[in-house]
């Protein structure tokens, strides 16, 4: 009975030595990787050059025919330059047709305002005649009868100029509406004409002559290369560690030589998954990371897409 005392008293004693030493140890790992963390000067980012304004892209708003096409890949444009021109089909015999019709509705508007300047000094002409005929039947020079007569032939002028103002009315409206029917065909005309939306450089450029194209098929893209920015990714352990404004040092993925400087401008309010940056599935699926913008200082030698290795100066 005495031993088996003695080991239960035994086995507790080891078991409190064993949890004494390991709520010993966990102090000095945090405190370890606290001095660590405290140790780190600069933070190493990937990541890559992109342009500081979306692309515009180059596609067509109405479905044909590329009947030419202006500029080839690379080429430097200015927006609302022409870049493609499509087949209009009959588009331009449309737009003769309506613009006959216009000219007829000028014509018979010139001639009714022609018809109602005569009808006016008509009805001048019979108002002053009623008015004699009316003065010399009241001095009983002229019969009743004829002054009536005057009478009507007045009031039906006034009507017959009163049909024709309405008419004029009905004709302007008219021509008004023709009008608006060029001008909507004439834009749609336009859109047989492809421009650039912005300035820039032309990439991916698919356009071929005899191509059908659709409504808002995409035929290239135009980018400005000037002024590039980088966005990088950094591990969610120093996510809490980059500030805006600091200072970056870039060199392309593999060079050490004629590093480029440049600040942090934005920093991403959320983490993310790793992105295609990361090219092995472990580098893509160990952590998040955050995501930061840099301007860069001096951006000659980067070209767009690059993949850079960004670091970080912390203090």
């Amino acid at each position: 009975m005495n031993k088996i005392t003695n080991r239960i008293a035994i086995t507790i004693a080891i078991v409190m030595m064993t949890m004494a030493c390991t709520s010993d140890k966990k102090p000095k790992t945090s405190h370890t990787n606290k001095q660590i963390l405290q140790d780190i000067t600069e933070i190493k980012a990937i990541g890559k050059i992109i342009p500081s304004e979306d692309w515009a892209i180059i596609a067509s708003t109405t479905a044909a025919i590329i009947k030419q096409v202006l500029i080839k890949e690379g080429d430097t444009v200015q927006a609302g330059e022409l870049l493609v021109l499509l087949d209009k089909g009959n588009i331009t015999l449309d737009i003769e047709q309506e613009q006959t019709k216009l000219n007829a509705a000028v014509t018979e508007n010139r001639t009714t305002v022609e018809d109602i300047e005569k009808a006016n000094l008509n009805l001048k002409e019979l108002q002053a005649k009623y008015e004699t005929s009316k003065r010399l039947f009241a001095q009983n020079a002229e019969s009743k009868e004829v002054m009536e007569t005057d009478l009507t032939s007045w009031r039906q002028q006034e009507l017959t100029l009163k049909g024709l103002q309405e008419k004029r009315r009905a004709q302007q409206i008219k021509e008004h509406e023709q009008y608006l029917q060029i001008q909507k065909i004439q834009n749609q005309e336009n859109d047989f004409n492809i421009k650039a939306r912005k300035s820039g450089i032309i990439m991916d450029l698919t356009a071929k002559v005899g191509q059908s194209v659709g409504n808002a098929n995409e035929l290239g893209k135009i980018v400005n290369v000037s002024n590039p920015i980088i966005e990088a990714e950094v591990d969610e352990l120093f996510a809490q560690d980059v500030k805006i404004g600091q200072s970056v040092t870039i060199l392309p993925v593999g060079r050490k030589d004629n590093p480029t400087t440049g600040q942090i401008f934005y920093i991403s309010p959320i983490l993310s998954n790793k992105s295609i940056l990361y090219e092995t599935a472990n580098e893509g699926e160990d952590r998040r990371v955050r995501k930061i913008k840099i301007q860069v200082n001096n951006n000659n030698q980067l070209p767009i897409n690059a993949k850079v290795d960004c670091t970080i100066k912390m203090k």
